[in-house]
């Protein structure tokens, strides 16, 4: 009996588990970009884990992973900000100068969504259901902490 109740609890709870664990290979969003830290007059708590890429030679921002688009939205400031989502995942760009997609199109890693403007700035979060992740250690493209 107590061999069925383990192998009942091992396959209901095994998928999430191995799921929890997945770490996810991110296609860089720039292809030539730099970071910077966020500069916040300010400390969140917890910590914002956002990434700013900034390039001065790309044009077109690329999904990270594959997904759904999920929201396009105007920014007061004139940009664009995307969320595409995949699973529990959500990939928010924010500062995109034109969308390329639409709304709940499914986009491929690595394809272009949107236009950039070289020289602006690029925020890139990663979300697992509503808990914000620092998605450095997944990109396949490094960016630079500041000092």
């Amino acid at each position: 009996m107590i061999r069925l109740v383990t192998l009942c609890l091992g396959a209901v709870l095994l998928p999430g588990q191995v799921f929890a664990q997945e770490r996810l290979s991110l296609a860089c969003p720039l292809e030539h970009a730099s970071g910077r830290e966020p500069k916040e007059p300010f400390s969140w708590d917890p910590p914002d884990m956002k990434i700013i890429m900034m390039s001065q030679s790309d044009t077109l921002v690329r999904s990270a992973y594959e997904g759904r688009v999920s929201n396009i939205s105007k920014t007061e400031d004139g940009f664009y900000e995307l969320v595409i989502y995949h699973a529990i995942y959500y990939f928010w760009y924010y500062n995109v100068t034109r969308p390329l997609v639409a709304r709940g199109q499914a986009v491929r890693s690595g394809q272009h969504i949107g236009v950039y403007t070289p020289g602006s700035e690029l925020e890139f979060r990663v979300f697992r259901n509503e808990t914000l992740l620092d998605p450095r250690g997944w990109l396949q493209c490094r960016i630079a902490r500041a000092n």
